[in-house]
This record gives C-alpha cells, structure tokens and sequence, in this order.
C-alpha cells in the first residue's frame, strides 16, 4: 500500500498514529535524510490521542526504527525515540508543549534531495572515512579511484566487499565499506591500547563535541549544530553514554589472563600460531611507535580472536539452538519459505511487519463491519424493511467474519511471537 500523497507534508499526531505499520515505514523511510536522521514533521495534536494510543504510537516508532536501522545510511543518527516518547508522556501528563519544541518539531521545509544528491554525500562520507583510515595506519580495502565505479556497480565487486557487509545486508547501500572499515580499525587501536594498560587520548568531552559539531555541520537544517554551539552541555549525557560503553569494552575485549604487557605479547603469539602464523615478530609496548607491518600482524591477531570468540559462541549455543528450532518446527510455526537463516534478513522483517498490518486491518475491519450489521439489523428504525431470514444471515456472516479475523491476528501474533524469541536467542551470542 503507497503511502498518501498527504503523509509527505507535515502531519498531526493523530495523523501518524492512524498510518499503518507499512505507511509508517515507507514515512519514516521518506523523511529520513542523507545523513540518517528521522526528521519526522509533526504540526500538532499532541493531545488528540489517548495515554494508551500515546504509548501504542511510541512502540510502533521503536519497533519502525529497528527494522530501517538494518538498512544503514552512513553516519546515520536514529530517530531520537526516546524524545518523541517523553513528548508523548508529557502531553499525556498535562503538559504543555513549550514554543520551542512546538517549533521545532514542526514541518521542516527542505529544498529537493535527489537519489544522485545522496549518492555524493555518501561519496564525501566513504571519501573521508578512506583519507582518516589511511592516516591512522590503516588500510582500505580497495584504492578511493574505484570509488565512482563500485559506488554504482557493487555487486561486481562482491568478493572485494563481503567481508565487510553487515549479515542483513542492504543492497542498495553494500558499497558503504570504508566507514565500516575505518569503525573496525578504531576498535582495534583501542585493542591495542586496553591490551598495554595504556590510557585513552580521544581529548574527553571537549574532543566529543568537536566531532559532533563537524557531523552535525553536514546538515544545518536539523538545527543540532546551532542548539549545540549555544550550549555544549546538552551532549554530556551521551558523551557519559558512550564512557560507560567504552569501560566495559576495556574490560571484555581483550586476551583474557595477561598480567603486564609481556604476557600479551606472548598470548598475541600463541593465537596467531594455532592459526598458522608463525612469522616472527617484535611488538612495542607504546603501538605508536610500531611499523606497519607489525601493526598489521598485530590486527589479525585482533581479528582471530573476535573469530575465536564467535565460533566458541556457536558451539557453545548450538545445541540449544538447535532444540528450540525443532520446537518452533513441531509447533509448526515456521512457513514452508522460512528457513534459520532466512528469518534475520530485512525482507523476512519486513514481511513480518505486513503480515501483523494485515492481521490487524483485517480484525478491525471485522469488528467495524459486525458493528455496522447490528445495528442495521437490531437498532436501526428501518431494520424490519429487512426480512428476518436476511437480518439472521447478515448477523451470521458477521459473526464468521470476526471469527476468521481473530483467527489470522492470533495466529499471526502466535506466528511473530515464536520468531522474535527465536530470533533473540540466534543472536545472543553475537555481541
């Protein structure tokens, strides 16, 4: 189902909340800009809807952006559900929508934004994601002269960019590497840092704001860089976030049982050798002061533990994988297309979504017209013009129709049910 001409201007609440699953995808989908903001426009209505339709609306958005994140925009930023939900809750709490908020959160007018637009900003992103790379020692996967070339043929370069493809991959957006590529290596510079005992030097929170003024430049119509350059305060939270998420790296990804630089050095060693590296090698206790080639031994050894870690991971989960799978198969959950694999891509997600609109637009179109039948054949002053044997099959083949209706929703609530805790498990150990 297209989603309305009306639903790309800027809409009420209660506009939003009467989208279907699949209109409010293809939505969020249309006002999601080049640098993976949810620029959502909203008029008014806050308090058009009830507390129940509030928080059934914030769900709906949580569970949207989880599917749409899987197809990544590069630098991508999600929509800020947790905002729009204390909006929702505030309204619902009595409070009025301050000017500001108002303002901002209404429809944002943005000049045209063509397919070929966003091609070249996905381009300067790759660009300088491949040039900061290269400063750091790292190196891409391919030279940036190619970058024109894989950007609009992908697929004849599949072999040169899987290993660096998410497992749900997006087609449209597989050459988006560099940025991947240039995470993975920051990761490892960490690594390397946390394995030596070292201390950060990302320049703290001064450093953090620097960095979101220069992503948040990209695109001055969100109003971000202006909000921020007045008050830097605002991202202290975030900046806390992500310390909190760097501490407990620093204390799981690492070689485990090292006390001091050489028992790393030595557990470096042993990894590399039982996968068939034995070359000799020297490394240095301050990795600035490496060479490349030694830098790069040291990041396989990076990279073979994070195999070493998902591999014990699937043997160590595959059995009770295997015997829920079987559950879900006795109870005859899974359709004759759906296989393991294939109820984690972004396709099977998104025929689940339809599935679970169309059970529910079906069950309310049941009860809508069970409701119209009894009147026009109990209420309505006019219903003895109908015969009584027609009144009596009218009330019956409404009553089948809702039957039927609750019938497909609690199957296909059933149906999502047994995936999503199935799904959950699959990827426990993928962290």
């Amino acid at each position: 189902m297209p989603v309305p001409e009306a639903t790309t201007a800027a809409l009420s609440v209660g506009d939003i909340a009467a989208l279907s699953d699949e209109q409010l995808a293809q939505f969020m989908q249309k006002h999601r800009s080049h640098n993976g903001d949810f620029d959502i426009p909203i008029q008014d209505g806050w308090d058009e809807l009830s507390l129940h339709a509030r928080n059934e609306l914030a769900e709906r958005l949580k569970a949207q952006e989880r599917i749409l994140s899987q197809n990544p925009v590069c630098q991508s930023r999600p929509l800020d559900l947790d905002r729009l939900d204390a909006r929702l809750r505030q309204v619902s709490d009595g409070d009025e929508l301050k000017p500001q908020d108002q303002q901002r959160m209404q429809g944002r007018i943005t000049p045209p934004y063509s397919e070929e637009d966003e091609l070249r900003d996905h381009i300067d992103d790759e660009t300088d994601a491949y040039n900061e790379l290269v400063k750091d020692g790292g190196r891409p996967i391919y030279q940036i002269s190619l970058i024109e070339d894989v950007c609009r043929n992908p697929e004849e370069y599949r072999e040169m960019l899987w290993p660096f493809w998410d497992y749900t991959r997006g087609t449209q957006l597989s050459w988006l590497v560099f940025q991947r590529q240039q995470k993975r290596w920051r990761d490892f510079r960490r690594w390397q840092v946390d394995n030596r005992g070292l201390e950060d030097e990302d320049g703290g929170f001064p450093a953090f704001v620097d960095m979101m003024k220069r992503l948040y430049a990209k695109d001055e119509s969100t109003g971000e860089l202006a909000r921020l350059e007045a008050d830097p305060s605002w991202l202290k939270s975030e900046w806390l976030h992500d310390q909190r998420k760097r501490g407990r790296q620093r204390l799981w990804h690492r070689e485990r049982g090292c006390n001091g630089f050489s028992d790393y050095v030595d557990a470096v060693k042993r990894r590399l050798a039982r996968h068939g590296f034995t070359q000799p090698f020297q490394l240095q206790e301050d990795p600035k002061l490496q060479d490349k080639l030694t830098t790069w031994i040291e990041y396989l050894c990076f990279e073979y533990w994070w195999l070493d870690r998902h591999t014990d991971s699937i043997e160590r989960l595959k059995p009770d994988h295997d015997r829920r799978w079987q559950e879900l198969v006795d109870k005859k959950i899974p359709k004759l297309h759906e296989t393991e694999d294939s109820i984690r891509t972004t396709p099977s997600s998104m025929q689940r979504q339809r599935d679970a609109d169309r059970a529910r637009e079906a069950k309310m179109v049941a009860d809508a017209e069970a409701k119209r039948a009894y009147f026009l054949t109990q209420k309505d002053i006019h219903r003895l013009s109908i015969p009584e044997e027609q009144r009596k099959r009218m009330l019956l083949a409404a009553m089948e129709n809702i039957m039927a209706a609750k019938r497909l929703y609690e199957t296909t609530k059933k149906h999502l049910s047994g995936w999503a805790s199935a799904i959950v498990f699959s990827s426990g150990g993928q962290t």
